[in-house]
């Protein structure tokens, strides 16, 4: 997960459109979820110097949101270090500028410093696939009269196929 690519100067349009695209992954888990206008921040994970484990950085005014932050592992390129794109949350912590490490880079930006310990993983694509399997399985049986009609059964097997290929699109363009 720790980043190795050089640095490289990305425009705020740029910057923008590569956290739109990397959020298209995760946005239908948004809208089921009732969180379609999620604070949705991708991260570095890295080893800040003197420190034992990974770590992620937020600005003050991204945590002075006061809102929860989704956030997945990227390099500083805004591309995604995960295959499986996991999701984290960092649940809103009124207590942050007390506890979490206050540093400075050196050319005088601040971040507080996350152990990615405190992220709880939400989801990853895989989590998408496994459900459409699963209620897949679970369709009624076509040969039981009184489970619903074999046009019902076809109709939900349609569903599920569409959900396979929407989550098998997003994972193929996610590795180009």
């Amino acid at each position: 997960m720790i980043s190795t690519k050089n640095k490289s100067y990305m425009s705020p349009e740029e910057r923008k459109a590569k956290v739109k695209k990397l959020r298209e992954t995760h946005q239908m888990w948004f809208n089921d979820n009732k969180l379609t206008d999620a604070l949705y921040i991708p991260k570095m994970a890295y080893r800040p110097p003197g420190k034992d484990e990974l770590h992620v950085s937020f600005f003050p005014s991204e945590l002075e949101k006061d809102q929860d932050v989704y956030t997945e592992f990227v390099s500083i390129d805004y591309e995604s270090e995960d295959p499986k794109r996991t999701l984290y949350l960092h649940k809103r912590n009124p207590h942050w500028r007390e506890e979490y490490e206050l540093v400075e880079s050196k050319s005088g930006y601040q971040r507080h410093l996350i152990p990615v310990s405190e992220l709880t993983v939400i989801r990853d694509i895989t989590d998408s696939v496994a459900k459409v399997i699963e209620d897949f399985a679970n369709l009624p049986d076509p040969d039981n009269k009184k489970d619903p009609t074999v046009k019902d059964v076809l109709g939900e097997i349609n569903a599920s196929l569409q959900a396979i290929n929407k989550t098998m699109y997003h994972i193929l363009n996610k590795m180009e």
